[in-house]
């Protein structure tokens, strides 16, 4: 009789300890924009769609469920999560809804998880890889897989992946395989994350992507039948009025050549009056002032007597020797500032300009050259340092190396012209 009693209170406590409160209250951030939804413990079935909050907090219909499910309720709702994403980072909170606790509060260093992160996949000059098998390992070491196919456009989706560093491994072509590390922050303007790989060769490129069939009524537009058929033109009026010019432009030409007409009077002649655009007029002419008769012997420009010895007037001017003067023109030497330009990748399309004599590259604020928005740059990635007349760039221990030329180097002299990858943009050197 005691065991007996003993599995009822056991079974009673059960009941007691699994049963969920009617209403749950999840108070969520003041500041932003959250939605809020109830899960299974596996995310395979969602009990509550998405709702935004309100006020800072969400109010879970528990009531509902119980309803719907019945006597199987606290079974089926057994380790429930609560899923709240933040709509302006895109990252998620996942919190285990505990038997008897009508209130949930999440706070930021919950959401540990980004909701969806895509990795991109494409060639060197930007082309996107038309199929691959990718693989993701987050920092809590689970393992998330995607296999990218033609229509995806290069890009395949992976969703709720731990925040921190990550490692991705393709899979392409013959049995071909390349990696990469990247580090995922928390506080990211773009809610979705995009991890782009260049994958050099080997792997199938998509040209150009699928266009979607249009309907035929689009691509065939049927015309009007009540349009009626346009009406053909006589042949004999065409004629005519061929016959017509052909007679204006002779008699115009005839009256030109007897008379040396212009053609607006030639046409004029015929009967035939056009608006004429009043001619520009020629530029005036100087007035030639008349000579003025002096008598002989007196200067022609001033009148005064004349030396009779030198013939020379008081008011003759001796030139003076002229100074040799260089018309060469100065030639300022102009000097070429140090440069980064994007020629493809991530920053294709962007210089960035040396001004002193060293910068610091890398995705942390602070960098001479900052590349925030590429997630495969190291937070201090490389640097560019000036010895002498010349220049050499530095490797600082990034994860995916700086290659100059296709080599992954250490330390390298830089010369004009030299292609230098920096994450997913290829620099070309200029000073």
């Amino acid at each position: 009789m005691s065991r007996m009693a003993w599995v009822i209170c056991l079974t009673i406590v059960a009941t007691v300890v699994w049963a969920l409160p009617d209403k749950v209250t999840v108070n969520v951030p003041s500041e932003g924009k959250y939605l809020v939804w109830l899960e299974s413990a596996n995310a395979q079935t969602v009990f509550l769609p998405p709702n935004e909050s309100v006020g800072g907090k969400v109010e879970l219909d528990i009531a509902s469920l119980k309803k719907r499910f019945a006597d199987a309720a606290d079974k089926t709702l057994e380790g429930a999560r609560v899923g709240v994403y933040d709509v302006r980072y895109g990252n998620l909170a996942l919190i285990a809804l505990k038997p008897n606790d009508a209130t949930v509060s999440v706070t930021p260093d919950q959401f540990q998880y980004a909701m969806r992160v895509q990795v991109r996949l494409q060639t060197p000059d930007d082309k996107p890889i038309a199929a691959a098998f990718v693989m993701l390992t987050d920092a809590n070491n689970t393992i998330h897989t995607a296999l990218l196919e033609p229509s995806q456009g290069g890009t395949v989706s992976l969703e709720r992946v731990k925040l921190g560093k990550v490692s991705v491994l393709v899979n392409y072509g013959n049995n071909l395989t390349a990696s990469q590390e990247a580090e995922i922050q928390a506080e990211r303007a773009d809610p979705v994350v995009t991890l782009t790989m260049v994958i050099s060769s080997g792997a199938p490129v998509l040209d150009a992507a699928p266009t979607a069939p249009q309907p035929a009524s689009q691509t065939q537009p049927t015309a009007s039948p009540s349009a009626p058929p346009p009406r053909a033109f006589p042949v004999w009026n065409t004629l005519f009025g061929l016959l017509v010019l052909a007679g204006v432009i002779y008699g115009g030409y005839r009256i030109w050549k007897r008379k040396q007409l212009t053609i607006p009077d030639a046409l004029k002649q015929l009967g035939i009056d056009i608006a004429q655009t009043p001619s520009t007029p020629p530029p005036a002419q100087p007035v030639q002032k008349p000579a003025v008769q002096v008598p002989e012997g007196h200067c022609p420009f001033c009148g005064q007597p004349v030396d009779p010895v030198t013939g020379a007037c008081a008011c003759s001017v001796t030139p003076a020797a002229s100074s040799s003067v260089s018309t060469t023109p100065a030639v300022t030497a102009v000097a070429t500032t140090p440069r980064l330009v994007g020629a493809r990748g991530a920053y294709g399309g962007t210089i960035f300009e040396i001004t002193g004599a060293e910068a610091s590259i890398g995705r942390e604020v602070g960098n001479t050259i900052l590349l925030e928005r590429d997630n495969t740059v190291s937070r201090h990635h490389a640097r560019l340092l000036k010895q002498g007349d010349s220049w050499i760039i530095r490797d600082e221990g990034s994860s995916n190396g700086t290659w100059v030329n296709g080599v992954r180097i250490t330390e390298q002299p830089l010369r004009p012209g030299d292609e230098i990858q920096i994450g997913a943009t290829f620099f070309r050197w200029e000073v």
